[in-house]
């Protein structure tokens, strides 16, 4: 298949990296792939045009003009203010338009919209969010982990233990919550916050962990960090998947996150990993507690491999993704 990719981002984020490896996937499955952004985009784009937003018309006629002259099968879009300028560019061609969804929130309607031939979510809570669109085609299809970039080495617990945190720093994501669990748990514990946010919050959150056991850490490499940890909190008051989940299942270390968004669909509770609800730090201590349970930590990490080696690996999810296209094709 002869592929295009858009993604305007000018940040390497989770999305853009998503992105960086699905090209990289396809590419060595044997597909011809492009990717259009722009000029100073995060995800290296080949064919650049300015993507001034979602009502940017000069990118739609150029993008249009583009299409044209190049015979693509599918013209894929990430970004939600690319959506209207792919739909826009695609109008009257015979290209097939899929976009994914990869935020929480409803997308307003768009008459544009029409002319989209398929719709993937990688959550069932953003899949249920796109029925007022009325899409022609929708599929379920999670973001992915590559199992060679992780390896699987559990290891003995750490005295103290050490709680990670890894990830944005900001309110949403629950950095208090995760404090006021440590005050909670007492003796015995740390917490390792890793991550870059606002300075001013940073700045906050240092203020008010002046009493307790907390480093924080700034970017880390995933992998080493994992090493570093005994459990993985993901505190947040509503995560839209959680790659970050992912990667730690498959490092071997045992996770806890809230009950909301992406990680009710990763997490079987109590048999992958721990969820707790949104905002309730001591429900979170409770399970930080339980997990340092010998069985029960055995169990879980050995269980969330092989849930992520079932059903998110790389491997088994780009598959998935060339049958959606190939459906649109029919």
């Amino acid at each position: 298949m002869r592929i295009l990719q858009v993604n305007s981002a000018t940040n390497l984020g989770g999305g853009e990296t998503h992105v960086l490896e699905l090209v990289d996937a396809l590419r060595s499955r044997g597909h011809d792939v492009t990717v259009a952004g722009r000029p100073d985009g995060a995800v290296h784009p080949e064919i650049q045009f300015p993507f001034r937003g979602s009502v940017d018309l000069l990118t739609a006629i150029r993008l249009n003009r583009y299409l044209k002259r190049n015979a693509f099968d599918i013209v894929h879009a990430h970004v939600a203010r690319d959506y209207t300028v792919v739909a826009a560019a695609a109008l009257g061609l015979p290209v097939k338009v899929a976009f994914t969804r990869h935020l929480l929130y409803p997308v307003r309607g768009n008459p544009l919209y029409r002319r989209v031939d398929g719709w993937m979510a990688p959550t069932s809570q953003m899949l249920a969010r796109l029925a007022p669109l009325q899409p022609k085609h929708t599929a379920q299809i999670p973001n992915w982990v590559d199992l060679n970039k992780f390896r699987y080495v559990p290891h003995e617990m750490h005295q103290p233990v050490n709680i990670g945190l890894l990830g944005q720093i900001s309110p949403h994501k629950g950095h208090e919550d995760a404090l006021d669990a440590l005050r909670q748990l007492g003796v015995g514990y740390r917490l390792v916050i890793a991550g870059k946010g606002e300075e001013s919050y940073v700045a906050r959150l240092k203020e008010q962990s002046r009493s307790l056991p907390v480093e924080f850490s700034g970017f880390v490499e995933f992998r080493e960090f994992f090493q570093t940890i005994d459990v993985l909190i993901v505190p947040s008051w509503e995560e839209p998947f959680g790659i970050v989940l992912l990667e730690a299942m498959a490092s071997g270390i045992p996770v806890i996150s809230t009950s909301a968004g992406g990680p009710l669909d990763i997490i079987r509770p109590g048999v992958d990993g721990i969820l707790v609800p949104p905002r309730a730090p001591q429900a979170l201590a409770d399970a930080v507690r339980s997990i340092s349970e010998p069985q029960l930590r055995a169990g879980i990490i050995a269980h969330a491999r092989e849930r992520v080696e079932a059903h998110y690996d790389i491997q088994k999810v780009i598959p998935r993704i060339e049958a959606f296209y190939l459906e649109l094709m029919k």
